[in-house]
């Protein structure tokens, strides 16, 4: 964290601390809600601000800490925003495919552009506080407009968007405003907490940053797995309450706000500083330009660059040189960020698709999310500690870029597994009819067997039981029946109507004394939000159940009342997983009524339960359990493998990318490499987008081998650029050891990394 002022005294009398002597822009100092440890050179003893002294956490807490009183409000400030913005992402793509009705690919596009939009909206916000504004009026104003947007995803929550009639206009301006806040003031916090320190205050600046990263992941932990229960274990308006889970993000930001705006007193803030981002996008089309004037000239230059040279300054020039030369190896990145983000999008789709019963715990789809930033926290540790001093014990190359490509191979392994996982699911899923076949099934609800004839089925069915399903070609049929039940008339013929991608099951039931039946159209696809769909037949008569009975499912945690009216079947109710008594309305609540029936339900199934009577002179139902969509037989919990690969490659690529990029540009420009850095993770977004929309594949899992295929030839180019790349010395201030506090910068190392023997040749 790089401060370029001298010692300031603490405020007074009410007034923060103004300067005139300003630190580098906004995106010179290193942004650590990207940057979760530092592990870039080869040293003995790991750089403090690694996840290994939790204990600096303890004492800041207790406020055993010499920090600014500032600090207090911007730590606060951090891990109420990153609550908000991670709590919040944790259920939206959820909301998009529950409440918003949109397909999987639909949603997962609009979720990628969504988190497109959030990393490239920062080079914006860093414009702003270093050319206009500073980074104290950035926060606060452009905050207030995340707040807003917390605030519009709330109320798009409510009724009648929850009622079946979506209206997309304002989540799109909820998600708009939030991709404006969040990338807005994404790299100005951090550089803003740097800047309430002093320049000799390097042990205090490593000391905030351990505890603002974990004030990120904290945030992060909590709410990703604290929102989701929000969302799907508190009801209201007739649905998951995602207005709840919306409104405690949006709750957080605003106490966010509040928090940052009371510490203005105690607050260092430095004016504008100018842009060096935009200066540098203007030296590199000016020298475009008077290259192409120039083009017939004989003039020759030994950079294209080089052409600027008349209007910018000889040591701009060269940091840009320095600086493309860095970039060159970004181009090959997005493709990372374009697996790593899935981790919200189509890795928790998948996960609806699974089972998380694990004995007496179970997991919700978008909870299993909260794995990386455990795994985060645990890994850093582990990495800086053991595996690092161990590979240099046995002195295996391992330098940044071979970091970076293996944490490359491990993403692609990431997805190898999710495919496998998926192959798993499908296979337990029923495979959908097309346009031109239906499925069918016979259910027999009358009091004794019955016989069919018909094209799609022909034989008996046995009292209580069902026919398999079948696929049939779409069409009218007629179908007879029959049943040598006591004082029951034969049927009349009945027209069975088959339709195109969908199911229908006959129920052949008796009514007052005679045969009848019912056609109905039965659930194929798995229910979401990790519940079932359980209907209701109700078929006896009205001497035993009156009309308007209603059949109660009643668990120690649940319970629900269906009212399907006699001889009918209801729609399908979604119920949780648990192990249900069934009674008749007025037995629930009679601790003496014994139940008709136990079930047990369970994640991902659909059921059709049907009440008949045993014969038509008894009075006793008989209730059957009819299992039309089979229950999600993929556990959930084997999603962690993926997640813990995934995680370690992020270790190895982006702390040690950010890191590498820092130590190779030049001091002036450190803000463009951040910007470059956030853009690869934009462009990484809009790769899954193209590939969501575009539906290369229809297979899930063979879109989730695509993008390990995909990230196994950039691997390869990856190496071939890192084989050829040079590592520099990029040109520093004479002061760079004191305001550089990565410490990624060794300006007495030469054009080699501690550790290296000589000088480095080309190679990675």
């Amino acid at each position: 964290m790089s401060t370029n002022t001298t010692s300031a005294s603490s405020a007074s009398g009410g007034r923060a601390i103004e300067s005139d002597q300003s630190p580098a822009g906004v995106l010179s100092e290193i942004q650590l809600s990207e940057v979760k440890s530092t592990s870039l050179l080869d040293k003995d003893k790991p750089n403090k601000v690694s996840g290994k002294g939790w204990g600096r956490v303890g004492q800041f807490i207790s406020g055993k800490n010499d920090f600014p009183k500032s600090i207090g409000f911007i730590i606060g400030t951090e891990f109420c925003e990153r609550f908000s913005y991670y709590g919040m992402k944790a259920i939206l793509v959820l909301y998009m495919t529950n409440i918003l009705l949109l397909s999987d690919d639909r949603a997962t596009a609009l979720f990628h552009a969504f988190a497109m939009l959030c990393y490239f909206t920062p080079i914006f916000g860093a414009m702003i506080a270093d050319g206009y504004l500073g980074k104290y009026r950035t926060i606060l104003y452009i905050s207030v407009i995340y707040m807003i947007g917390n605030a519009v995803m709330c109320l798009t929550a409510l009724p009648p968007q929850t009622t079946g009639s979506p209206e997309l206009v304002g989540p799109l301006i909820g998600l708009l405003l939030i991709g404006l806040g969040t990338g807005g003031i994404k790299p100005c916090v951090a550089a803003f907490g740097g800047d309430q320190f002093n320049a000799d205050q390097e042990e205090y600046i490593q000391k905030f940053f351990s505890i603002f990263y974990f004030s990120i992941n904290a945030g992060s932990l909590i709410s990703t797995f604290f929102t989701p229960i929000l969302r799907h274990d508190v009801q209201c308006f007739g649905n998951d309450c995602y207005a709840l889970a919306f409104g405690v993000p949006a709750a957080l930001m605003f106490v966010a706000v509040l928090i940052f705006f009371l510490g203005r007193y105690y607050y260092k803030v430095y004016p504008p500083t100018g842009n060096v981002v935009w200066e540098v996008v203007k030296a590199t089309f000016y020298a475009i330009k008077t290259r192409i004037k120039n083009r017939g000239s004989e003039v020759k230059k030994d950079h294209w660059l080089d052409w600027a040279d008349d209007k910018y300054d000889a040591k701009l020039i060269t940091d840009i040189k320095d600086l493309y030369h860095v970039l060159k190896i970004f181009l090959p990145l997005p493709v990372f960020w374009a697996l790593f983000d899935q981790q919200g999008s189509r890795w928790t789709l998948q996960a609806e698709h699974m089972d998380g019963t694990l004995g007496s715990i179970r997991i919700k789809p978008d909870q299993m999310q909260a794995f990386n930033p455990v795994m985060i926290i645990l890994f850093i540790p582990l990495t800086e500690t053991v595996i690092y001093p161990l590979i240099r014990k046995l002195k295996i190359p391992f330098r940044p870029l071979q970091r970076m490509a293996v944490g490359m191979i491990l993403g692609g392994a990431a997805f190898v597994l999710a495919g496998f996982n998926q192959l798993r699911i499908d296979a337990s899923e029923v495979a959908l009819p097309g346009e031109s076949e239906g499925i069918l099934r016979i259910i027999n609800a009358a009091p004794c067997a019955v016989n069919v004839q018909s094209l799609f089925y022909e034989g008996g069915i046995p009292f209580g039981m069902g026919t398999t399903p079948v696929t049939f070609p779409v069409g009218e049929y007629v179908m007879t029946f029959d049943a040598p039940c006591p004082g029951v008339e034969k049927a009349e013929p009945f027209t069975v109507v088959v339709r195109g991608e969908e199911g229908g099951e006959i129920v052949i039931f008796s009514q007052g004394g005679k045969l009848n039946a019912l056609q109905v159209t039965s659930h194929l696809e798995k229910p979401r939000k990790g519940q079932a769909l359980v209907s209701v037949g109700l078929f006896v008569d009205p001497s035993i159940l009156p009309d308007n009975t209603s059949i109660v499912f009643k668990s120690p945690t649940y319970q629900y009342a269906v009212n399907p009216g006699l001889y009918n079947i209801s729609d399908y109710q979604p119920m949780e997983p648990e192990r249900y008594d069934i009674f008749v309305d007025g037995d629930a609540d009679d601790p003496n009524a014994k139940p008709l029936q136990n079930i047990d339900i369970r994640t991902g199934a659909v059921y059709r339960v049907i009440l008949q009577p045993m014969n038509d002179s008894s009075d006793t139902i008989f209730v059957s359990l009819k299992l039309d969509v089979q229950p999600n037989s993929v556990s959930m919990f084997l999603q962690i493998p993926q997640y813990v690969v995934i995680t370690l490659g992020e270790i190895f690529f982006s702390i040690t990318g950010l890191e590498f990029s820092y130590s190779q540009a030049p001091a002036s420009l450190k803000s463009c490499v951040q910007a470059a850095w956030l853009l690869t993770v934009a462009f990484g977004n809009l790769i899954v987008i193209l590939v969501a929309e575009s539906k290369f594949v229809d297979s899930q899992a063979m879109e989730f081998f695509l993008f390990a295929g995909l990230m196994g030839v950039v691997v390869v180019i990856f190496a071939i650029m890192a084989y050829f790349y040079v590592y520099i010395t990029p040109s520093a201030h004479p002061d760079e050891e004191l305001n550089d506090m990565t410490g990624l910068v060794e300006t007495d190392k030469g054009s080699y990394q501690n550790g290296d023997t000589e000088p480095t040749e080309p190679g990675n």
